[in-house]
């Protein structure tokens, strides 16, 4: 998720846009004085500073020409968070908390994503300040809650309009929205710098490329000119370039001194585990072949001791360290060494400090194995045979090898070590560099009109309002298309 000032353009620039095309906008605002709230971290607000943000907010909404509706407009806050405190002063365990409903809204789970996102931390063990931080989260979605069936009930919307929709607020509205049965667009900034991802009736940041588009791709080998396009994104990527966030590293290196420097022998299978950050919200809930994400990286840990004639290597994700604003509590070197102690003669964790260049480790591995991060489907267009662990975007698409259970695990990795398949690993890479082809050149739509000369600090590509009209902006009629009527955003690739 980006900066909360880049979304507040964006939402500005979206409801003018719309606006211009026929449909009635409601602006809603925090109401200043909830409890907690997820629009910066533990290390940033202990606890959120909803009076600056209510205030930071309105501002900008009002000099974009909207009435912001508050949270005060809709319920009294104030006694609102008093009742939705004595609820939960009885919860005494983290699990209490995440088994806590507010009437039939299982808010418990609707809220976890937050409070691990919050902390930094993917597990949320019994401890005072995860106690301390989910009740807080239960009392603001106990306010919310009751807020949002009031707006609803005021405003009758034909459609709400989010972004993530992962994230608590959005998780609450979201379901209440399928409760009344009124449809839903979200949106989210998409990998490549000054794009957006827009999804209908599920939260953006899933990452759900329609069914439809997906079986007109597979079925369509790439044109000389869409492979040229793929083949430049993935190495701008590799470089660094035009991505959201660089965690690329700039040491000059090789693959060869990268095995003198890990230690590797010559000629030895190598297996590439790329972890996610524990309390990143595309992990959690994604569980399939194992429980978390934790267990699965110390189930490969255990199997590859007893394969000593392979080589497994963990590369902890660069940004537990590189966010400046968001440091990761719980560790994922930590959690290994304390649910594993001495690594395995054949196991080398990279850890997240480290300036070994990731893609490098792609070009090296034998087998990728991944939980939801978007470098199986970059290894896979490589022609690297990826085994994925959890649910995620390209999972089940026909390129992977999708395992639903431990033993399952390692059956599919132990056939991938023992037989060549050539002909098997031609033809998931071509699919994946079709996927890949329409992930990031049609899926992510172009949108400049907000742009970031640098992390939180957007700007606005427009001087005035009317040049948001239908016809100035192709990418930005694509856009509405998808936020107004919820139709699937996907444009052609380039080259079709």
């Amino acid at each position: 998720m980006r900066g909360w000032s880049t979304h507040l353009l964006l939402e500005s620039t979206l409801a003018h846009a719309a606006e211009l095309r026929g449909a009635r906008v409601v602006f809603a605002s925090c109401g200043g004085r909830l409890p907690i709230c997820d629009a910066a971290t533990i290390h940033t607000a202990p606890p959120m500073p909803c009076l600056s943000c209510r205030e930071y907010a309105r501002e900008e909404l009002t000099i974009s020409g909207f009435a912001p509706l508050l949270l005060d407009d809709l319920v009294d806050v104030a006694a609102e968070v008093r009742t939705a405190r004595g609820r939960v002063r009885s919860l005494t365990t983290v699990r209490d908390c995440a088994e806590f409903s507010d009437g039939a809204l299982p808010l418990g789970r609707l809220v976890r994503v937050s409070v691990a996102w919050f902390l930094a931390r993917g597990t949320l063990e019994e401890n005072a300040i995860v106690l301390q931080t989910y009740r807080r989260f239960l009392t603001s979605g106990q306010v919310l809650h009751k807020a949002f069936r009031e707006l609803l009930k005021r405003t009758n919307p034909d459609r709400v309009v989010m972004l993530n929709g992962t994230f608590f607020a959005e998780r609450i509205m979201g379901e209440l929205a399928a409760e009344q049965k009124i449809e839903m667009t979200s949106y989210e900034r998409g990998f490549s710098r000054d794009s957006l991802v827009v999804a209908a009736g599920r939260p953006a940041a899933d990452l759900m490329v329609p069914e439809d588009a997906w079986l007109k791709a597979r079925q369509t080998p790439l044109t000389s000119m869409q492979a040229g396009a793929l083949d430049r994104i993935l190495e701008e990527r590799r470089a660094g370039v035009g991505v959201q966030d660089d965690f690329t590293s700039r040491r000059a290196q090789t693959e060869e001194g990268i095995r003198q420097e890990l230690g590797l022998q010559p000629g030895r299978r190598v297996l590439c585990l790329f972890s996610n950050i524990l309390w990143d919200s595309a992990v959690q809930g994604q569980d399939v072949a194992f429980s978390s994400m934790a267990e699965w990286v110390v189930e490969t840990i255990s199997g590859a001791a007893e394969r000593p004639a392979i080589d497994l290597l963990i590369r902890i994700h660069p940004a537990e360290v590189q966010i400046a604003d968001h440091k990761t509590v719980e560790g994922l070197g930590d959690l290994i060494t304390e649910k594993v102690g001495k690594l395995p003669a054949n196991v080398r964790v990279i850890p997240a400090e480290s300036s070994i260049n990731s893609y490098l480790l792609m070009d090296m591995a034998s087998i990728g194995l991944v939980y939801t991060s978007t470098v199986g489907l970059e290894m896979a267009a490589m022609g690297v045979s990826v085994v994925v662990a959890a649910n995620t975007h390209y999972r089940d698409r026909g390129f992977t090898h999708d395992v639903s259970s431990a033993p399952d695990y390692w059956r599919t990795i132990d056939s991938l070590v023992n037989e060549d398949r050539r002909a098997d690993r031609d033809a998931r890479k071509e699919l994946g560099r079709r996927y890949a082809a329409l992930f990031f050149l049609g899926f992510m739509q172009p949108f400049d009109l907000v742009y970031e000369e640098s992390r939180h600090h957007p700007r606005l590509a427009y001087r005035d309002v009317s040049e948001l009209a239908p016809g100035r902006h192709p990418s930005l009629d694509l856009v509405m298309e998808g936020v107004i009527h919820g139709r699937p955003v996907v444009r052609p690739t380039p080259g079709a």
